[in-house]
């Protein structure tokens, strides 16, 4: 059941995945490994000089195959570890998100 501080897409159940997204806050951005996705998140090991905070806005650039187009999700971060940012979709996605008519 959804509380006041979860939604039930990050309820979701987790998925491990590895891949590299690139991370954008205004004008900084980060490149990040991911650890875990859902249709409602993903988790990424934080990467060096990171600086994010709960509830900033955020845009992940996340990279198909070698598809030199990127597939770009809103999100805001959720929650901030010393190893890890939990990130929050805006919208539900695919794991792992796709462009559409994927």
């Amino acid at each position: 059941m959804a509380t006041a501080t979860t939604t039930p897409a990050r309820d979701a159940e987790r998925v491990p995945f590895a891949a590299r997204l690139l991370v954008v806050r205004g004008e900084q951005a980060w490149f990040a490994s991911l650890h875990d996705l859902s249709v409602g998140g993903c988790g990424i090991f934080r990467p060096p000089g990171c600086d994010l905070r709960e509830e900033e806005v955020v845009r992940l650039f996340f990279h198909q195959d070698g598809d030199p187009v990127a597939v770009i999700v809103p999100g805001r971060v959720a929650r901030v570890t010393e190893g890890h940012v939990g990130i929050e979709y805006h919208e539900a996605q695919a794991i792992p998100p796709c462009n559409p008519g994927c």
